[in-house]
């Protein structure tokens, strides 16, 4: 009886020394006694997660500060181990070794702490107060350095596979532009954006970025803003029409009154809801622990009905009989390994969290425009409305009238020109004339040419033929660009332009489903047919067309509450809630900044081909994470019975059943890399051997 107040009575001290050390200021805790001359341990995988924006940001933070709290902690659990072994042949290094001992417990004692009285659930974590408390209390110091070691290391480890969560959202925003231009008395002043105020006026140029929401007052300029609003094609802007801030001019110039600053404009809502979904995920836990957690109550139950009868010893034992701590260093050392592995395959992984939630995913949610098509457009297809010029002519008209243009539709005519090989003639820029967000007119072969927009036509007074007007008007109504030719003040035809799908999205779709994923969805900010046109080809679940980025996060939401574990694949500012709502979210390299630094995953290769082994890889996991589960549980019966009936030593089995756990799990973890390692050395030595078939046959 005395042994079971005083083992549960030390880690009541346990935790009110963790509890009022939390409150002392830091200077005086007992980390100071380490000084500032221990150098941190190594953990394999600091790059990985890893993104340039943040990097740039703030080049210095490169780990979060739990990771450095850990790390402090776990090196002075190697002093402490160091100093204890040496204390054996000097006795005065027992002391301060004693001393790091305990400062290692101080991290269990506060996990104990919150789990128990924050929490007010059974977890692990008193298990792990209630060892250390056991093996301070019977004066078994060295036991505790090790066992602490075990712990801590663990702790390191997660934090690492948990990767950078709140420092993704750090760098979301950081594309906003610092300076405008103002229009100020008939002169352009560069001005502090905080210090623009509504109705004030600003210019922006081809190439700029639209700092404001605002209306435009003089000028026309062609957006891109699929990023922020999902649209397919760049929309024309002239005078009275809305522009919205972090949308992009790819041509023209235009004054520009600001009607909405700070937090009112559209990108600034959308960050305000990104940031209230930041702790979205921060309460999940990585299966290790979860299952470490399941089985914490009934280890302490059958401790403490030991307690009387088996004493202090035995019971600490008992406490340590929850693989908890091997599951928890093993299954993040695992994760992390698997990041490695995917990073090998052109996969980033930022959020190891996010393989896990793979295991789980069921549905997966494409963004339209930018995700499944490509970003270049294409000619689909030409319409004749003259007998007397064939496609290849209205296209070669049209090729050489928009030559000297940049805009993104014209970019698709000469590439389809140059596609069919024809001879373009050289067309001089003063026989050349553009009008943003109307169209060219041009003198090609001693003919007056235009090509621009049906606002263009309108505008020149030129009539749509019969023969190709049903057309035309349908290619508008499915949300797809249509340019018209005109030769000699006559529409000669017209040429429909479309982002084309990505080559490879029809193999993902049937990968996905052999990976079981039951349900897939468009979820897209462009009209309806577009949208419902590429599900149908696809054939997909179903699709959601003309969402809004707030509308995007409800569904999902929705989908969730239906039991839906949910992946969102999306690439622009618009899709940012969605990726932070979604139980997993992936983008792709050379999507916006926005998107890649908040999504979990980004697909280097910029392409939907990694999908498949991504999928492969979170799968792969899983078998592991059972596997490793399996053997603990093997080791902990086998310590418990050498214990119980054979009568071996309790701190000893304590010491000697995490040891081998531990190096069992971390060695399953590094097989992967080793595996990986000699595959890129099986490569060399064929590669060099192939080089020295071909030199000697040179020779």
């Amino acid at each position: 009886m005395i042994e079971a107040l005083f083992l549960i009575g030390g880690n009541l001290l346990g935790i009110s020394l963790y509890y009022k050390n939390k409150k002392k200021p830091k200077k005086d805790r007992l980390h100071a006694l380490m000084g500032h001359a221990s150098r941190p341990l190594a953990v394999s995988g600091d790059d990985i997660g890893k993104v340039n924006t943040i990097a740039e940001a703030d080049p210095k933070k490169e780990k979060t500060k739990e990771e450095i709290a850990a790390m402090r902690v776990l090196n002075s659990n190697v002093g402490s181990v160091v100093l204890l072994v040496a204390s054996r042949a000097y006795p005065i290094l027992a002391l301060p070794g004693m001393a790091l001992a305990v400062y290692g417990c101080l991290p269990i004692y506060k996990r104990t702490y919150l789990s128990v009285f924050k929490e007010r659930k059974l977890k692990n974590d008193l298990l792990n107060g209630l060892v250390v408390t056991g093996t301070l209390g019977t004066g078994h110091f060295l036991v505790t350095a090790l066992f602490t070691f075990v712990s801590n290391l663990g702790t390191v480890v997660v934090q690492k596979s948990k990767g950078y969560s709140e420092e993704m959202l750090k760098g979301v925003f950081d594309q906003k532009v610092s300076t405008v231009w103002l229009l100020r008395d008939g002169s352009e002043i560069e001005t502090p954006i905080e210090e623009v105020k509504i109705h004030d006026v600003l210019i922006v140029h081809t190439g700029e970025l639209i700092p404001l929401d605002g209306i435009i007052l003089k000028g026309a300029v062609t957006v891109d803003q699929h990023a922020l609003t999902g649209e397919s094609i760049p929309v024309e802007k002239a005078e009275g029409d809305k522009v919205l801030a972090s949308t992009v001019v790819i041509a023209g110039y235009a004054q520009i009154e600001v009607t909405q600053t700070g937090e009112n404009t559209v990108v600034a809502k959308i960050e305000n809801v990104l940031q209230s979904t930041s702790h979205f995920k921060t309460g999940l836990q990585l299966k290790g622990e979860t299952w470490a957690d399941k089985a914490a109550a009934p280890i302490l139950g059958l401790g403490v009905f030991l307690l009387p009868f088996q004493g202090a010893a035995v019971t600490t034992a008992v406490f340590n009989m929850s693989p908890g701590n091997g599951i928890r260093l093993s299954a993040s050392a695992q994760t992390l390994t698997h990041i490695i592995l995917a990073a090998q395959e052109n996969i980033l992984i930022k959020d190891g969290r996010v393989l896990e939630q793979l295991m789980e995913v069921d549905t997966v949610i494409f963004d339209k425009t930018g995700t499944l098509t490509e970003d270049e457009h294409a000619v689909s297809r030409i319409l004749c409305a003259d007998n007397d010029y064939s496609e290849d002519d209205i296209l070669y008209f049209a090729a050489a009238t928009e030559q000297k243009v940049s805009h993104p539709l014209a970019r698709a005519i000469i590439e389809k020109a140059e596609a069919l090989e024809l001879s373009l003639p050289d067309v001089a820029l003063s026989d050349s004339r553009y009008e943003v967000g109307m169209g060219v007119t041009a003198t090609v072969n001693g003919k007056t040419t235009q090509v621009g927009s049906l606002s263009f036509m309108e505008k020149a007074g030129i009539p749509i033929p019969d023969e190709i007007k049903d057309d035309v008007q349908a290619t508008i109504a499915d949300g797809f660009s249509v340019v018209m030719v005109v030769v000699e003040s006559q529409i000669v035809g017209a040429i429909e332009i479309q982002a084309q799908l990505r080559p490879e999205v029809k193999q993902i779709i049937k990968s996905l489903r052999g990976h079981g994923i039951k349900h897939m969805y468009i979820l897209s900010g462009d009209q309806l047919e577009p949208t419902r046109q590429m599900a149908e080809m696809l054939e997909l679940d179903g699709y959601f067309h003309n969402v809004s980025p707030e509308d995007k996060s409800n569904i999902i939401e929705r989908l969730q509450g239906e039991g839906k574990k949910v992946c969102f694949i999306g690439d622009g500012i618009n899709d940012v809630i969605a990726m932070k709502k979604a139980n997993a979210s992936i983008s792709l390299s050379g999507a916006s900044t926005i998107a890649t630094d908040v999504a979990q995953v980004i697909l280097m290769n910029g392409t939907l081909h990694e999908l498949d082994d991504l999928f492969e890889i979170a799968h792969r996991l899983k078998s592991k994470l059972v596997m490793t589960i399996t053997s603990y549980t093997t080791v902990v019966l086998v310590s418990f019975t050498s214990i119980m009936f054979f009568g071996a030593p309790p701190f000893v089995a304590l010491v000697v059943q995490s040891l081998v756990n531990n190096t069992y799990g971390m060695s399953q973890a590094l097989l992967p890399l080793k595996q990986l390692r000699d595959n890129k050395k099986k490569e060399y030595e064929n590669e060099r051997k192939l080089l020295a078939k071909k030199t000697s046959l040179e020779l």
